[in-house]
């Protein structure tokens, strides 16, 4: 049998274990979200998309970069209004690229709004310049797709940092 010492001791280093990688379930501290290795920040400000960017970049951090159905998903649940994302077509229309760089190939995944209108459509109505940066949803509701949109809208925009890695019980 293990002494009490013995499973408390267990227990700490598991919990430790878990609050460092943040693997298994999502850790709240200043705002940032801890969720799988990553920082996400849900800006309350309402910003145009450039604007996000730039105060993401002063948090030492980007907008979010979505690269996975697990982080669509996770992102999904915490919004209940549209937000930036990462996501632009403003080097060239119709080739949208991550802040990061990586086009939608290099990630691999799309969730790009597809019933009725389908998006990317570079809608001209509002904005004669188009729609050239991608949000996370959308005014109707759909929160579980991307848009494109005027970078000239304001918007609750997310940001994005990578965890820094670390074991309080040394190197691993």
């Amino acid at each position: 049998f293990k002494s009490a010492q013995e499973k408390n001791s267990t227990i700490l280093i598991a919990l430790f274990n878990s609050l460092f990688t943040a693997q298994s379930f999502n850790l709240s501290v200043d705002g940032w979200i801890a969720c799988h290795g990553k920082l996400y920040l849900l800006n309350s400000d309402k910003l145009n998309w450039s604007s996000s960017r730039a105060s993401c970049v002063t948090k030492g951090a980007d907008l979010v970069t979505i690269s996975s159905q697990i982080e669509q998903d996770f992102l999904v649940s915490k919004i209940k209004q549209t937000h930036w994302i990462g996501l632009s077509d403003l080097e060239t229309e119709g080739h949208w690229v991550w802040v990061n760089n990586q086009t939608l190939n290099e990630t691999g995944v799309q969730f790009w709004f597809s019933e009725g209108p389908t998006e990317p459509d570079n809608w001209t109505n509002q904005d004669p310049s188009g729609e050239d940066c991608a949000s996370l949803g959308d005014s109707n509701g759909n929160f579980q797709s991307w848009f494109d949109a005027s970078c000239k809208k304001k918007k609750k925009f997310i940001c994005e940092k990578k965890m820094l890695s670390t074991s309080i019980f040394g190197t691993n």
